[in-house]
């Protein structure tokens, strides 16, 4: 599987395009995401966390960061 990595691209047209002013209109985003039984870290970290109760304080931690930008968080 080949993954790219969008959020920091290093191309420069891609970045310039990411510049570009957006549409007058909302934007959605949609996150498809399948979770570990376990939360497993990088670091070999020690958790009781399940993968979607770790991945729920990764979104509860950004959630303020989205009202800045006109943002705010759905849940279905």
């Amino acid at each position: 599987m080949q993954v790219v990595n969008e959020v920091m691209p290093t191309d420069p047209e891609r970045v310039r395009q990411m510049m570009e002013p957006g549409p007058n209109k909302p934007i959605y985003m949609v996150n498809l995401l399948k979770f570990k039984d376990k939360a497993e870290y990088k670091d070999g970290r020690a958790t009781n966390l399940s993968g979607r109760d770790a991945s729920m304080l990764s979104g509860r931690a950004a959630a303020p960061l989205l009202p800045p930008f006109g943002g705010r968080p759905i849940s279905a």
